[in-house]
């Protein structure tokens, strides 16, 4: 299990840090069959998916077992939406949406549905 990370600011990447698997930046990550990957991403222009991001799941989509997705509730409806829109593109889940580097709720989330899924693969 890695943890693919795309990220300007940086959240993005203390977000996958907390989660407690070996985390890598998406431009780094180098396919090693790895067989799950979760994919933590943002949005940028009121919720499009960004090229990078888009570039990984178009060679990597079958591997992603679910995405959370950084944002800022300043953008209502748009916070987030790439999240929705890979589900809806890629039939990925949409595990959770979070601001700065995340919220101990949305940390907790997001291991448990990681947990979840290694344990019933």
């Amino acid at each position: 299990m890695i943890i693919v990370y795309d990220s300007l600011t940086g959240q993005g990447k203390k977000f996958a840090s907390k989660l407690g698997y070996k985390a890598v930046n998406i431009k780094d990550y180098q396919s090693n069959d790895d067989p799950v990957v979760f994919l933590v991403t943002r949005s940028f222009n009121f919720g499009e998916i960004p090229k990078t991001t888009l570039d990984f799941l178009k060679k990597f989509h079958e591997r992603v077992i679910g995405t959370a997705v950084s944002g800022n509730r300043n953008w209502g409806a748009n916070f987030g939406k790439a999240g929705e829109v890979i589900e809806k593109e890629f039939g990925i889940p949409l595990v959770t949406k979070f601001e700065m580097g995340g919220f101990e709720v949305d940390i907790k989330k997001t291991k448990n549905f990681l947990e979840s899924i290694l344990k019933n693969p």
